[in-house]
């Protein structure tokens, strides 16, 4: 459905854009007054959810496949406004970073898949609210959500033909009418997209009421008491991601989504407008591959990609912390820690790095000082075999990998709090506490004892008498241990956490 470069004339998607960005600027004001910093990370989680489910190409009978888009959930839960800034997003980065719809017809993409999916699916269910069962009333929001969108795509296709000849009456952008366009993109849409969408809308709302109460609309979102995990929800994220390689089942391209051989196979030319269009932008990781990685492999790390890019700009758009971002954050490492250890690319660890570098603020110096301490600590003997050995990539991608991975660890312990992202598990909470309380009581001691220890000495000590005042550092460190352990211990008791 999503629409390529060259397939539509100027003198269309130029009137698009002009709608479209009215519109777009009215959605980020509505998002800014209506979202706070506790629900950017649901609604955030939830984009990147959709980005990833838009990577599922399903097949279907007739050599083509689609995908859902998951506007109606986003819409349901949040409000319209907020479905159609989530999906400009993931496809605006689908185009920009993967090559994935056109820049010239970003416009006409966002506001089908966007605009419509997203206030069609939206006044569907208010429409329907009360008067039919709520999840028959869920799966046809969803229905009707992709179905309206792919009415928009298949006239602005199919009009294309009438609008756009050459002298020798050719189409000169995208060569089908709405005879064909309308059964073969709506048809299809109707038949067997139009019911997976539905279907993920049905079963998402339903997991979302289990643990958020949002019938009064998104202003009044709260988190449940009794279920007020977010890390089950961010967990079958990660595992929707894992399943990614799925839509490369198939090797079908959406109907209309051609490459250039295709029409000079079924047309015997190529429309001049889809010959000089279709080279207007080439994204960086075209059809989501990675340089030096195999596909399935590229598409892990596209899928990972999305999700952290999707994230980080609705915590940059927030601007405020919260509980459910620090969370969100956690995850983002896990997984920028993952990609980053099994990848080889230079290039793709290095994004991640300047991410990183960007998010440390005033402590960017502080930061690369302790890592690069770390590095020459640890990576120096390797360094020098791989100098030795002449082996400089092998050098450049050990020590960037190795740089990015501390300097992340280094940052998360910087910007998030572990007390709130574990705070569903007691055992976990009391093992956090114990462990910070320890690290502070020994640090507490040494500082207590170096003071002493200076205050009193004049010259400098004999070697017997260091590994003397060792032995009563640890052995007071280790009373004190005891002490703390006990102290806290009885103090999560008396309060019945664990």
């Amino acid at each position: 459905m999503h629409i390529p470069d060259g397939y539509i004339s100027p003198k269309v998607f130029i009137p698009f854009y002009l709608l479209f960005i009215p519109l777009f600027v009215k959605g980020i004001k509505k998002l800014r007054q209506q979202l706070d910093e506790e629900v950017l990370p649901l609604l955030s989680s939830l984009t990147a959810l959709s980005f990833i489910i838009m990577m599922f190409n399903i097949p279907i009978p007739g050599g083509t496949s689609g995908h859902a888009l998951g506007a109606a959930l986003i819409a349901i839960i949040f409000g319209p406004w907020a479905g159609f800034i989530a999906i400009c997003l993931v496809l605006l980065l689908q185009a920009l970073l993967f090559g994935d719809g056109g820049i010239t017809t970003y416009a006409i993409n966002a506001l089908a898949m966007g605009y419509v999916a997203s206030f069609s699916g939206y006044y569907t269910y208010k429409l329907f609210k009360n008067k039919i069962s709520e999840k028959i009333n869920y799966f046809i929001s969803g229905w009707v959500s992709i179905v309206l969108a792919s009415v928009v795509v298949a006239i602005v296709l199919g009009i294309e033909p009438y609008i756009a000849k050459d002298i020798n009456g050719s189409p000169v952008y995208f060569p089908y009418g709405l005879k064909i366009t309308l059964p073969a993109v709506v048809g299809s849409t109707m038949l067997f997209f139009g019911i997976i969408e539905g279907i993920f809308t049905l079963f998402g709302i339903s997991y979302f009421k289990r643990y958020f109460d949002f019938g009064q609309g998104f202003k009044t979102i709260v988190v449940k008491k009794e279920t007020s995990d977010i890390f089950l929800f961010f967990f079958v994220v990660l595992l929707i991601m894992l399943l990614v390689p799925l839509g490369l089942i198939t090797e079908n391209p959406a109907w209309g989504e051609w490459n250039l051989n295709f029409f000079n196979e079924k047309l015997g030319f190529i429309p001049q407008g889809i010959k000089n269009f279709s080279v207007f932008y080439s994204a960086p990781l075209s059809h989501y591959s990675l340089p030096g990685l195999s596909t399935v492999t590229s598409y892990y790390f596209s899928a990972i990609l999305a999700f952290f890019t999707t994230t980080l700009l609705f915590f940059l758009f927030s601007g405020k912390r919260s509980v459910l971002f620090d969370k969100l954050f956690f995850v983002n490492y896990l997984l920028v820690i993952f990609a980053v250890v099994i990848s080889s690319n230079i290039y793709f660890i290095l994004f991640f790095l300047i991410i990183a570098l960007f998010l440390s603020g005033k402590a960017l110096f502080k930061l690369i000082w302790r890592t690069l301490a770390a590095i020459v600590a640890f990576n120096l003997l390797s360094s020098i075999y791989f100098i030795i050995t002449k082996n400089y990539t092998s050098l450049i991608v050990f020590n960037l990998r190795t740089f990015t991975i501390l300097y992340f660890t280094l940052l998360a312990g910087k910007k998030i709090n572990l007390f709130a992202i574990f705070s569903f598990s007691p055992f976990i909470s009391y093992t956090l506490t114990l462990a910070y309380s320890q690290i502070m009581n020994y640090l507490t001691t040494y500082q207590q004892m170096k003071l002493a220890l200076e205050s009193r000495i004049i010259k400098k000590i004999t070697l017997i008498n260091s590994y003397r005042i060792l032995g009563f550092q640890i052995n007071l460190f280790i009373k004190k241990s005891i002490e703390n352990s006990k102290e806290i211990a009885q103090a999560i008791n008396s309060r019945t956490i664990i």
